[in-house]
């Protein structure tokens, strides 16, 4: 009879104990941030204490799911903590499991747009401008191949921009031709179709209009080139002053050649129409719509397209 009595205490006391305590890490806290952030060097019960009560049991509690599952060590970084258990939490703070972002290098943006986006981003930026790259190239822009990247908070965009600018050196290197056209020259001339194309399926076409051109030494007259070196205090509009402005050297309308840089970074597409362009039958073309063009083989043909779609007004 004794030991049923000394057993039903004892059982009653674990109980009494391991319901508040199976509550407690079961907890999960209502926080008014779906994440929070550790600092190097910060104590288990200081991380705890910003977001749930520790008072003297929970603290003891706390030490109890630390070393009955040897968590004794936590990882700074960023972690969510939405909708998550304090025993789910400490585990992901145990293993790392640290918040992930991305970040998208889009086709077509500048290296002015490159640098907004990495002052948003939660990358330390110490690549302002790609000055950290060991690059080839004589100029900086357009020299990223364009993906989405992913990133912790706090890690360095030299990380991402080097992987980014090796792996658009890669492609170059695996995919050019001998058409007369080095890789600086591709990479310039296909920025200046992706800004023009209004679709994939015309880049080639529009490639063609290029080669054409710098084959007879025409002037390219691409409107593009002529913003690009506007920037970044462009305002929207295209003036005829900006059109007969020699001190532009991005003004295709007045150099003879392609422009000194890139515009913007290019997609792969763009990029294939200019490793495989080559002169075509058309010298012009204009926008008949939001997505596509017409080609014309002469300046009268393109003057009377242009007079149809009432573009010269």
């Amino acid at each position: 009879m004794y030991l049923i009595k000394l057993f039903l205490i004892v059982f009653l006391l674990i109980i009494s104990i391991y319901s508040p305590y199976k509550a407690f890490i079961d907890h999960i806290p209502v926080y008014e941030d779906t994440v929070i952030d550790i600092d190097s060097g910060e104590s288990i019960n200081k991380v705890f204490s910003k977001f749930t009560t520790l008072n003297i049991v929970n603290k003891v509690f706390l030490k109890v799911l630390i070393r009955s599952n040897d968590l004794n060590l936590i990882q700074h970084g960023e972690y969510n903590i939405t909708n998550k258990s304090i025993r789910n939490i400490i585990f992901d703070m145990n293993i790392g499991k640290t918040v992930t972002h991305m970040i998208k290098i889009n086709e077509g943006i500048t290296i002015y747009d490159l640098e907004n986006l990495l002052d948003k981003s939660l990358l330390i930026n110490d690549c302002s401008f790609l000055k950290c790259l060991e690059n080839e190239f004589s100029f900086n822009e357009g020299i990223l191949y364009p993906d989405t990247y992913y990133y912790k908070k706090g890690m360095k965009a030299s990380s991402i921009l080097i992987k980014s600018h090796e792996r658009l050196n890669e492609y170059l290197n695996n995919n050019m031709k001998d058409n007369n056209m080095n890789k600086e020259e591709i990479l310039i001339l296909a920025s200046i179709i992706e800004k023009e194309a209004g679709n994939d399926d015309e880049k080639l076409e529009i490639s063609g209009v290029f080669y054409k051109r710098l084959s007879i030494n025409m002037k390219l007259q691409a409107d593009p080139t002529i913003i690009y070196g506007l920037l970044p205090n462009f305002d929207g509009d295209i003036k005829k002053t900006d059109i007969l402005d020699k001190n532009n050297k991005y003004n295709t309308y007045m150099i003879n050649g392609l422009p000194p840089t890139p515009i913007s970074i290019s997609s792969i597409s763009s990029i294939n129409a200019a490793i495989n362009g080559s002169p075509g039958e058309y010298l012009f073309f204009v926008a008949d719509s939001s997505t596509s063009h017409y080609f014309s083989k002469t300046y009268e043909e393109h003057l009377e397209k242009i007079e149809e779609l009432g573009l010269n007004k």
